[in-house]
């Protein structure tokens, strides 16, 4: 059962990332696309399931962007700006699980905004958007694992290392320091 506190940090951690989320989406649009991003989108019509550089689940989001928002750069960007503001969100959480108060909470979703990697994450629609927005949920699950003993948050580490396999490779390292540390 949540505590009224609890639902109040909750609500502001929500309201912090859907102010990071309009932010992006505000200033999603200049400069033109970057020259990955027109590969996604080229991809993104022809979807398959995976592609030399990299697997499928990047390429399938920007189509999710073509339709529906058509070749906007803004549109095709608010994917990105929603992972990076669920990635703030997952973080505060996980800080109030290590026994954080509200000002570690919203210092934690801040520090998610403003480090290089996630914010150039919500900027663009690209593969390291959202393999970091799977990186934090597997954490997440391990920080929930590790607060409540809980073994039903093996099946969320589970389920975010293969969105990250399925997004970006890399994910095998954060699997490598896992298994290290048990």
């Amino acid at each position: 059962i949540m505590t009224r506190e609890q639902k109040t940090d909750n609500l502001i951690l929500v309201l912090m990332a859907l102010g990071a989320v309009v932010f992006h989406i505000l200033l999603n649009g200049r400069y033109g696309f970057h020259r990955d991003e027109l590969d996604f989108i080229m991809n993104a019509r022809r979807l398959d399931w995976g592609y030399v550089a990299y697997p499928p689940i990047t390429p399938l989001f920007a189509r999710i962007g073509l339709e529906l928002f058509g070749e906007s750069m803004r549109g095709l960007r608010v994917l990105p700006a929603i992972a990076q503001g669920i990635a703030m969100v997952l973080a505060g959480l996980m800080a109030r699980d290590m026994g954080g108060k509200r000002n570690a909470q919203l210092m934690a979703a801040f520090a998610v905004f403003i480090a290089p990697m996630s914010l150039s994450g919500g900027t663009l629609i690209m593969y390291f958007a959202f393999d970091y927005l799977w990186w934090v949920l597997a954490a997440f699950f391990l920080v929930r694992l590790l607060a409540t003993d809980d073994p039903r948050y093996w099946l969320g580490i589970g389920a975010g290392i293969g969105l990250g396999m399925m997004t970006k490779y890399t994910m095998a390292f954060w699997v490598i320091g896992l298994i290290v540390a048990i």
